[in-house]
């Protein structure tokens, strides 16, 4: 697969649009950060970007730079090197997303490249250019010359192998672009995890908190510890928890979430992913929720006496042991079918939130009742590692039998 791309002006207003800032980033950053998520190792640079907008020379991110390629101080031999195979042709004002750019880097190439086909018939084409192409045309692309036609009628008229991307692409040249182009990047920060709470309620306050966040000096791990504190809150408010600060417990446990969600988004939007923030993400998330299980079990001890507590630190066990299970098996197993499809159903949060909507009504009209459901708790949270290790025997077996 190709790792090496070029990035082009379109147009004459191709710098300027440069510039112009999704998601409190400007439109160039987002390029080379869906090229470094596709697997572009370096990305050429023409020498305009640097000289005429002095606001994209820092890009801002170590990871990004450290890709960059300056066209115009390439020696001889180095510019040899860029045009004896194809590279990847992007403009500079385009937002993408890194599957479609996969699909077309990955592509068996035709005899004249290969073009996304979203972008054929736009003065903004994407294409894998074969050694000729750039040789024709590099001492433009050094420049930073216009070339969104001229590419575009080779697009159209010569045999290059045309791949459909995943549907995200948008060429930002004015507001309205602008604005259409963040509204779709805010879309696509979900994951396949998201509850149907988590769709309805939770991300669409997360975006609302990213997008005030994501232009301060904030990282994720920052809102990854507010996220604890507000988690550590939460727990406090089920632990001999009355009525109202239980509502309060939830509440609080809500606004945990949307931070939760907030941080790994504003990692996603600034390319500030680490496994670090990943471990803190996951542990913060862990303890939280088995504080708040060993919480429930202390409130239910008024009426359960021992057993509540015991049911308590059996289920907070389970909690912990689901969610490492749940972390061994995040690139293991297929949640989409069979018993893959099960377990994803029993890690869905919903069923947190109405165990402890189910604890505040209980705890309000029928404590006697609080007992029984920590128990159930207790029981229900070991099932999901149990049936994890279930899974890995019978993939075990499987593969002893293969």
């Amino acid at each position: 697969m190709p790792d090496r791309a070029i990035v082009y002006l379109s147009d004459a207003g191709g710098l300027e649009a440069a510039t112009l800032k999704i998601a409190g980033r400007p439109v160039l950053f987002r390029v080379l950060m869906t090229l470094a998520r596709a697997g572009i190792r370096r990305v050429g640079l023409p020498g305009a970007l640097r000289e005429g907008k002095s606001e994209l020379t820092p890009l801002g991110n170590a990871r990004v730079a450290s890709a960059i390629v300056w066209l115009d101080h390439l020696s001889p031999d180095e510019r040899a090197a860029w045009t004896q195979s194809p590279a990847l042709l992007i403009p500079v004002n385009v937002l993408l997303d890194p599957p479609s750019l996969k699909r077309l880097l990955n592509a068996p190439s035709g005899a004249d490249g290969t073009g996304l086909e979203e972008s054929k018939g736009t003065p903004f084409p994407v294409l894998l250019a074969p050694p000729d192409l750039l040789v024709s045309t590099w001492d433009r692309l050094v420049a930073g010359l216009p070339l969104g036609e001229e590419l575009e009628i080779h697009l159209r008229q010569h045999r290059m192998t045309l791949v459909p991307g995943s549907g995200l692409m948008i060429a930002v040249t004015d507001a309205t672009s602008q604005r259409q182009a963040e509204a779709a990047l805010y879309r696509s920060l979900g994951t396949d995890a998201d509850s149907r709470v988590d769709l309805l309620i939770n991300r669409r306050c997360s975006r609302l908190l990213t997008r005030f966040l994501v232009n301060l000096p904030v990282t994720p791990n920052q809102v990854s510890v507010a996220s604890l504190f507000l988690g550590l809150g939460s727990a406090w408010g089920f632990w001999w928890a009355t009525p109202t600060s239980a509502l309060l417990g939830l509440i609080l446990y809500m606004l945990s979430v949307v931070a939760d969600h907030s941080d790994g988004e504003i990692a996603r939007l600034t390319f500030q992913e680490s496994a670090f923030g990943e471990w803190l993400d996951f542990s913060v998330d862990t303890l939280i929720h088995a504080l708040l299980v060993l919480g429930m079990g202390f409130t239910a001890r008024a009426t359960g006496g021992s057993f509540a507590i015991a049911a308590g630190a059996t289920a907070a066990f389970g909690v912990l042991m689901s969610a490492s299970f749940a972390r061994l098996l995040s690139r293991e197993v297929n949640f989409e079918e069979g018993l893959g499809r099960v377990l994803r159903g029993m890690g869905n949060r919903d069923l947190f939130y109405l165990i402890l909507v189910a604890f505040i009504g209980c705890l309000w009209i029928a404590p006697r009742f609080l007992p029984f459901l920590v128990g159930v708790l207790a029981v229900g949270s070991q099932a999901y590692w149990l049936t994890c290790l279930v899974h890995r025997g019978m993939a075990a077996r499987w593969s002893w039998f293969a």
